[in-house]
């Protein structure tokens, strides 16, 4: 595997833990302060317009952020390790 596909790979599997970790923090953060589970569906009647569009405003931008994180923290993990890399000498054939 080349090392940019490896690296592309870690950052995304970065970014997507980032990004389910954070949704459940957001969950157990609404329940603990609205006192009841966050709506599962926002768009059915039962689910009152306040509790839809505060659930979706607060969840978009807590997993928006931890995707910039977690982009962020992937990137500069790739960038260490490009600096850490020996370079190797050129050598001639006939040497």
């Amino acid at each position: 595997m080349k090392r940019t596909m490896l690296w592309s790979v870690v950052g995304y599997t970065a970014v997507i833990g980032a990004g389910l970790l954070t949704r459940h923090a957001a969950r157990e953060a609404y329940r603990k302060t609205a006192g009841a589970a966050p709506p599962e569906n926002p768009g059915r009647r039962d689910t009152r317009w306040r509790e839809a569009l505060v659930w979706g405003m607060a969840s978009g931008a807590l997993v928006g952020v931890a995707r910039v994180v977690g982009h962020r923290l992937g990137d500069e993990a790739r960038r260490r390790s490009e600096r850490r890399r020996p370079r190797r000498a050129l050598k001639h054939p006939g040497d």
